[in-house]
């Protein structure tokens, strides 16, 4: 198992960067976290490095649509206000029901900010065994710089 200083919060932005023009790579050595988006400037030479640097780049994957639709509906069940509970639900009948869904918790300050600390936390808990299945283990940034 390797040890790699990775800044855990922005790999939990990049696993759920939904974007289908952001792709990101973690670099095995050092732990940066880099974005490939067809609109960079420095576009070749970026992806020049990671295809001569085989193996010391890993593809941060896109979590599947049901792993995030499972998060709304875990979620929705935890709610304990039956008016929103009535109102989320109401998502599920929808469309867009992503949209919608943050729609509704947009307006309920509290359990918008309960939700995000919600997925952050399972979104980590994935990455954790991400990293596990690839033989890394996550540094502290500040114990490494010390």
């Amino acid at each position: 198992m390797t040890t790699v200083p990775i800044d855990m919060d922005y790999l939990v932005f990049a696993y759920q960067d939904d974007s289908p023009d952001n792709v990101y790579y973690l670099d095995t050595e050092f732990g940066d976290i880099r974005l490939v988006n067809r609109n960079l400037a420095d576009l070749k030479d970026l992806t020049d490095e990671i295809e001569l640097s085989h193996g010391r780049f890993l593809y941060i994957p896109k979590p599947p649509r049901e792993e995030w639709l499972e998060e709304l509906r875990c979620y929705w069940e935890s709610v304990k206000d039956e008016h929103l509970k009535n109102l989320l639900s109401l998502a599920f009948e929808t469309a867009s029901i992503s949209s919608t869904f943050m729609n509704v918790l947009s307006k309920y300050p509290t359990q918008l900010k309960e939700f995000e600390e919600y997925r952050k936390s399972r979104t980590l808990a994935t990455l954790r065994l991400w990293l596990k299945a690839n033989a890394l283990e996550p540094a502290d940034r500040q114990e490494i710089k010390s």
